[in-house]
């Protein structure tokens, strides 16, 4: 989620609609970014602060000077690099850290040209900088050429000391490599004189003999990936172990909707048809995950999965690797392999004492295919998080007998409405998905925790009803010290989509502050001694760490040099994901559609400018 992290932004607030407003009240940045409030009364023409800020800004990179770059950005503002100074993604937070950065990377960037963006969303907009603070900023997108090619970026300016605009957030990131640039959709693909139906069978069977890129995984994450590589004329052979595309999602519980509106949980390059629910569906998805494959022209293998143990070659830099597709081993040589199966692994099934004795049904949630098969059954539901609050919300609709969940640890929850909101905010239907992929990369993890701690204030209050409910229903509920959408990374935050009520009414009953210890027959045992009588228990106790269940596959050699997949780095940068694993030719895309969305680009370049002798492996 991690896009419900830089949610808290919006789309920059509210803009005002001309294009000179007038501020008449105190900039209040103290604990935001260290500034003493000011008060200032001035006009603000949102494009002479821009265009003025973007010229001193170009200005001050062209001439090769970091102390004058990093002056346009204020004291205690971020600066976002993704493959421009170097081959990575990095977030320095403070001039100083800024400046030392600047000083080995900036010559070698070589940047020049840099232009105000004119598209719809992207032009220079002046409004609160969120919703819940009365900070306002001009924002504004921008394009510039590099060493390497064209980039793009976006900052975010506030008033500074003496009236002067200083980035509080400025992002750059590369767009593409000069002459191999991502192909357009007007230009063809294929080229040619053959029938397109020739081209295809020709094109796959080419790539089915000789991937460039082995893609482990075809669910949403690992079809954008495919789609994008495609795009950025990088031979992509995907492979499902599933018997078809979307039974990912098939396979999953029957009431199983998505948490985010349908626009931002897009694939790349084709959106959901207009008359489609906002909120889609288990089968939906799965269904249209799979036309994707025809539609986009991927290559994909399903019943199929890679042997252990692949084989990297320092020499050749390639990897040996058998796929058994349906049966028939099959060997291939990629340069590359994007492990695309989410950051999530196998399922986590805890080791209970006496299983054997119980004599009821003991599963793992991703095998809770639906409530009516547990009409009438006292069903104790160990978790607390997103999955086990949609099943013991099924559950109590088909008629369980009891609903138990089984609270381990304490859990922040917020409205299903509270995030989707914001996303829409984000994500308005009158905007490219690009340009609002473009303002979401651009807004820092740190700047947005700082922002949440400003403001969680507002957060609660928005929440209370639901929260007192908890309460006195005994769920123990946190409050995120790290920032409410942190948690996401760290498994301890769901979204409320009904479950709160049922606990508050008691249809849902909350067992707080334990783990199952061992069954007896007819019940469980938990670790405080407590005895829940059940027939059924369901396990929502999640997955083991993707890297963990790949061990398998490659092998501890090529595991462990591989460092942490998933979480934040002390930069507030996704770990391990669309970025060098430490191990060369062996890659991690995860998360959920905005991620593989914006970071397959990444991935893709990352890639090309290893081919092309830009990026040691």
């Amino acid at each position: 989620m991690y896009t419900a992290m830089v949610a808290l932004f919006g789309r920059r607030g509210h803009s005002c609609s001309s294009s000179c407003a007038t501020v008449t009240y105190k900039q209040v940045v103290r604990g935001i970014d260290g500034c003493i409030p000011l008060p200032i009364t001035m006009p603000v023409d949102r494009f002479q602060v821009a265009s003025s800020w973007l010229q001193q800004f170009g200005q001050s990179l062209q001439s090769g000077n970091t102390d004058a770059t990093a002056s346009c950005i204020h004291p205690n503002g971020y600066l976002r690099d993704i493959l421009v100074f170097t081959w990575n993604n990095r977030c320095l937070h403070g001039r100083g850290k800024i400046t030392a950065y600047l000083i080995d990377t900036l010559d070698k960037a070589s940047i020049t040209d840099l232009k105000l963006e004119s598209r719809l969303g992207l032009a220079p907009e002046y409004g609160r900088l969120t919703d819940k603070l009365p900070l306002r900023a001009v924002s504004a997108g921008f394009t510039f050429q590099c060493k390497i090619g064209p980039g793009r970026g976006y900052f975010t300016l506030v008033p500074a000391d003496f009236g002067e605009w200083k980035a509080l957030a400025v992002m750059m990131a590369l767009a593409d490599i000069r002459g191999y640039e991502e192909v357009k959709p007007s230009e063809s693909v294929w080229g040619g004189d053959l029938y397109w139906s020739d081209a295809i069978s020709e094109r796959r069977k080419f790539i089915e003999a000789n991937p460039h890129v082995l893609i482990i995984g075809a669910g949403q994450t690992g079809l954008n990936v495919a789609a994008r590589f495609q795009q950025m004329r990088i031979n992509a052979l995907v492979v499902e172990t599933n018997h078809r595309v979307g039974d990912n999602w098939r396979k999953r519980y029957p009431a199983l909707v998505l948490q985010t509106p349908n626009k931002y949980s897009s694939m790349l390059y084709q959106s959901y048809p207009d008359n489609w629910p906002e909120l889609l569906p288990r089968d939906k998805m799965a269904d249209w995950l799979e036309q994707y494959v025809s539609t986009q022209d991927l290559v994909v293998w399903t019943n199929s999965r890679p042997m252990p143990h692949p084989k990297y070659d320092d020499a050749t830099k390639r990897w040996t690797v058998v796929v058994d597709r349906a049966g028939e081993h099959l060997t291939l040589h990629p340069a590359h392999i994007v492990v695309a199966a989410g950051a999530l692994g196998a399922p986590r099934m805890p080791a209970v004492r006496d299983k054997d004795v119980f004599g009821g049904t003991v599963i793992h949630s991703s095998d809770y295919h639906g409530g009516r098969h547990f009409s009438g059954k006292r069903v104790v539901v160990v978790g607390a998080g997103n999955t086990a609050a949609d099943i013991c919300q099924d559950l109590t609709f088909h008629g369980a007998q009891s609903v138990t969940m089984v609270q381990r640890s304490k859990t922040w929850v917020a409205s299903r409405d509270f995030l989707c909101t914001t996303l829409r905010c984000m994500y308005p239907p009158e905007l490219d998905i690009e340009a609002c992929d473009l303002m979401a990369m651009a807004r820092p993890v740190a700047l947005t925790r700082e922002l949440e701690k400003r403001t969680a204030a507002q957060t609660l209050e928005q929440e209370k009803d639901t929260h007192r409910g908890l309460r006195e229903a005994g769920f123990n509920l946190s409050f995120p010290d790290k920032g409410i959408f942190v948690l996401w990374y760290e498994g301890h935050g769901g979204l409320d989509a009904g479950c709160a009520e049922l606990i508050r009414s008691g249809k849902v009953r909350v067992k707080q502050g334990a783990e199952v210890a061992r069954f007896n027959a007819g019940s469980v045992m938990l670790t405080d001694g407590a005895c829940l009588e059940a027939d059924t228990v369901i396990f929502a106790t999640s997955y083991e760490p993707i890297t963990e269940t790949m061990r398998s596959v490659f092998g501890d050699a090529v595991i462990d040099q591989v460092g942490p997949v998933w979480g934040l780095d002390e930069e507030g940068e996704l770990r391990g994901c669309y970025r060098k694993t430490g191990h060369p030719g062996l890659w991690f895309a995860a998360g959920e559609w905005y991620l593989s969305r914006a970071f397959s680009k990444q991935l893709a370049l990352e890639i090309v400018a290893i081919e092309l002798g830009l990026l040691k492996i």
